[in-house]
C-alpha cells in the first residue's frame, strides 16, 4: 500500500502511469496534488485504479480528471475519499458512454466522501451530439459530502430502432447519501425525451440534506432534469426546485405540438419524501410544461403498497409569464402502485396573470386509469388551494379523476372492473380552498370526477374577500362523497349540480355557504348520513336547470336530507328564481324541499 505525489513534472497525463508518481509507484492508499506542469489527468481504458483517498494541498494547482473511456470503474474511492485543502477548484468530467448505474466510471465505495464545496463533478455525455452518458456512483455508505456535481446530456437516440440510454447520472445505492453536496441536473437535448440528465436513488439510500436542480427542458417534447428514487430510498430532508420547461409547443392547423417538460422528481416502489422540501415552478412560455413530483409513475410493478409523500413540503407555483403557461404540480398517478400523501403539505398556488387554461394554476392531480389494481390515497395530507392573484386568473386546485382504458367505454363505467375500490380518494386530508381576494380572479378549489372518492376527508371552502370568488368543491360525475365533512364558509360554494345522482357526505357545516343543485328529473340531491349544522342565518341554493331536465313548477323537489332537519326554520334557506318565480322551501321529515309556484 502507498502513498504517492503527482510530480511537479509528470511524462504524461496518464494517471495509471507509475513514473509520473513521486515514488514511482501508482497510489493504493492515498493520491496526494500539489503543484503540476500538467493538471488535466486521464485514464487510460480497461485500467482501473483504486485508491483510499485524494488530497490535494494547501497552494496546489487546480487539476481536472477526465474519464473519457467506458471502462467501469476506472477509479474506485474506497476510504476517507477526497479532500481539497486548496483555494482551488477540482474537477472530476465524467463524459462518455455507458450502459447504466452498474457500470459506473467513477465509484465510491465503503464510507468514502466526495469532499467539500471546492470539488466539482460533472457525468454526462463525451459532446452534445453524443447520445448517453458517463456515470458517478456511491456505494455502501459513502456520501456526496458538499461538493457540487452537474448531470447533463447529449440529443439521445439517433433513430427509432436505437436504444435509449441515460444521460449523465449520478447514483446512489445502499445506504449511502447525498449528504450536503448540491446537484443541477439538466434535460434531454433531442428527440428522445428518456434521455436526460438523472440523480438517481436505489435500495435504502437517502437525499439527506443535500440540495437538487432539475433544470426545465429545452427542446420542444424534450424533458427536463431528473431526479428519481426506487425502492426504499428517501428524501430525507433534501431540497428540491423542478424548473418549468422553457420550449415552446406551438399549434399549427389545429395541430398541437407539444411543448418542453418541466424538471422532475419522481418516487417509485416504496420510496418516501420523507421530510424533503418540493419547490414545482411554472414553464415560461407557452403549451410548455411545468416542474413536477410524481408518485409511482414510473416501473417496476409493486404488490403491495406504493410510495409515499412522507411529511414533506409541496408548493406548486401557477404561471407568471403567460396565459398558457402549465402551473407547477404534483400527481399521485399509481401507474405501477399505490402511492399516499400520507402526513404531507401540500400547496397549490394560483396563476399571476389572466389565464382561461386550468393547468396554468398550480395543482396536485390524484388519478387512475381503469382497469387497474392500483390507487392514490391523500392519506393525512394537508392540502392548501390558493386562489389567482389578478382578475381572470385561475385558482389552484385539487383533482381527483378516473380514467378510461381503450377497452372501456362510458356504457360499462360502473362495471365491476371500474368500482372495485380501486379509485383515487382523498382518504383522511384535511383539504382548504381558499377564496380570491380579487374581484373575477378565480378561487381555489377541489374537484372529484369520474367515480374517485373523498373518503373521511374534511374539506373546506372559505369566503371570498372583497367581492372576491368563495372556495369552490365540486362533485361531478358518479363520484362518491363517502364519509367526508364539508364546511363552507361565507360563498364558499359546494357544486353538486353536474353530480349524476344524490350524493352522500358524511356532515355539513355551514356559516351562510353556497350549494350549487340541479332541478329536473336528474335531481342532485345532497344527503346527510349525520346530522347538518348552520351557524348562520341564512344558507343558499344556486339552482339550475337545463332544457332537457324535465323540470316542473308547482312540484316539490328534495334538495337536502339529514336526520336533523327539523331543528331548523324554512326561512334559513334561501335561493335564485328561475324563470322569474322566486323558491319556497318546506321541510318535511327529514328532507329539505324546494318548489317554484307559479
Amino acid at each position: 500500500m502507498t502513498t504517492s505525489t503527482w510530480k511537479n513534472h509528470p511524462n504524461s497525463n496518464e494517471w495509471n502511469t507509475d513514473t509520473n508518481w513521486q515514488p514511482n509507484e501508482i497510489p493504493k492508499t492515498c493520491a496526494v496534488f500539489n503543484t503540476s506542469s500538467i493538471t488535466d489527468i486521464s485514464f487510460i481504458s480497461g485500467s482501473d485504479a483504486t485508491v483510499n483517498s485524494i488530497e490535494f494541498l494547501e497552494g496546489g494547482s487546480a487539476f481536472t480528471f477526465n474519464f473519457s473511456a467506458s471502462t467501469s470503474a476506472a477509479l474506485t474511492i474506497t476510504g476517507s475519499g477526497v479532500h481539497n485543502h486548496s483555494i482551488k477548484n477540482q474537477n472530476f468530467i465524467v463524459a462518455c458512454e455507458t450502459v447504466g448505474y452498474q457500470e459506473p466510471q467513477l465509484m465510491f465505495t465503503n464510507s468514502a466522501s466526495a469532499g467539500g464545496k471546492g470539488i466539482y463533478y460533472k457525468a454526462g455525455p463525451e459532446s452534445k451530439k453524443a447520445k448517453g452518458g458517463g456515470v458517478i456512483r456511491f456505494c455502501d455508505t459513502s456520501k456526496a459530502g458538499s461538493a457540487n456535481f452537474i448531470a447533463w446530456t447529449g440529443k439521445g437516440a439517433e433513430a427509432p430502432h436505437e436504444k435509449s440510454t441515460v444521460g449523465g447520472e449520478i447514483s446512489f445505492g445502499d445506504n449511502s447519501s447525498a449528504d450536503c453536496a448540491h446537484f443541477s441536473i439538466y434535460g434531454t437535448l433531442g428527440s428522445d425525451g428518456d434521455t436526460f440528465g438523472n440523480v438517481v436513488f436505489h435500495d435504502t439510500s437517502s437525499a439527506s440534506n443535500a440540495t437538487f436542480n432539475n433544470k426545465g427542458g429545452t427542446v420542444p417534447g424534450g424533458d427536463g432534469g431528473n431526479t428519481q428514487f426506487y425502492k426504499n430510498s428517501s428524501a430525507g430532508n433534501g431540497l428540491f426546485y423542478n424548473l418549468g420547461g422553457t420550449a415552446y409547443g406551438m399549434v399549427k392547423n389545429k395541430n398541437k405540438e407539444k411543448g418542453a417538460n418541466g424538471g422532475d422528481v419522481a418516487f417509485d416502489g416504496t420510496a418516501t419524501a420523507k421530510n424533503g422540501n418540493f419547490h414545482n415552478y411554472p414553464a415560461t412560455v407557452d403549451n410548455a410544461y411545468g416542474g413536477v413530483t410524481s408518485f409511482n409513475n414510473n416501473p417496476a410493478k409493486i404488490t403491495e403498497g406504493g410510495a409515499s409523500a412522507g411529511k414533506g413540503n409541496f408548493y406548486n407555483y401557477g404561471a407568471i409569464n403567460s396565459e398558457l403557461c402549465g402551473g407547477g404540480h404534483v400527481e399521485f398517478s399509481a401507474k405501477y402502485g399505490s402511492p399516499s400523501g400520507e402526513q404531507a403539505s401540500i400547496h397549490n398556488y394560483g396563476s399571476e396573470i389572466k389565464s382561461s387554461s386550468k393547468p396554468s394554476a398550480g395543482h396536485t392531480i390524484f388519478s387512475v386509469k381503469q382497469p387497474t389494481n392500483y390507487y392514490p390515497t391523500a392519506g393525512n395530507a394537508s392540502i392548501y388551494n390558493y386562489p389567482g392573484k389578478v382578475a381572470g386568473a385561475v385558482g389552484g386546485y385539487t383533482a381527483f379523476s378516473v380514467y378510461q382504458s381503450d377497452s372501456l367505454t362510458k356504457q360499462n363505467l360502473t362495471s365491476e372492473s371500474v368500482t372495485s375500490g380501486n379509485v383515487p380518494t382523498a382518504g383522511n386530508a384535511t383539504i382548504i380552498n381558499l377564496g380570491s381576494h380579487t374581484k373575477s380572479a378565480g378561487a381555489g378549489y377541489t374537484s372529484f370526477s369520474n367515480t374517485s372518492d373523498a373518503g373521511e376527508a374534511k374539506i373546506i371552502a372559505n369566503a371570498g374577500i372583497s367581492d372576491g370568488q368563495g372556495g369552490q368543491i365540486n362533485f361531478y360525475d358518479a363520484s362518491n362523497g363517502n364519509k367526508a365533512s364539508i364546511t363552507l364558509f361565507g360563498n364558499g360554494t359546494l357544486n353538486i349540480g353536474d353530480h349524476t345522482s344524490t350524493l352522500t357526505i358524511e356532515s355539513l357545516d355551514v356559516t351562510n355557504g353556497i350549494i350549487r343543485t340541479q332541478l329536473g328529473q336528474n335531481v342532485t340531491t345532497l344527503n346527510l348520513s349525520k346530522d347538518l349544522k348552520i351557524n348562520s342565518s341564512q344558507t343558499t341554493f344556486s339552482f339550475w336547470k337545463s332544457e332537457k331536465s324535465g323540470f316542473e313548477f308547482n312540484k316539490q323537489y328534495t334538495i337536502l336530507t339529514a336526520n336533523n332537519i327539523n331543528k331548523f326554520n324554512k326561512n334559513q334557506f334561501s335561493g335564485n328564481s328561475i324563470s322569474g318565480i322566486n323558491p319556497t322551501f318546506a321541510i318535511l321529515d327529514n328532507c329539505l324541499k324546494v318548489s317554484f309556484i307559479d
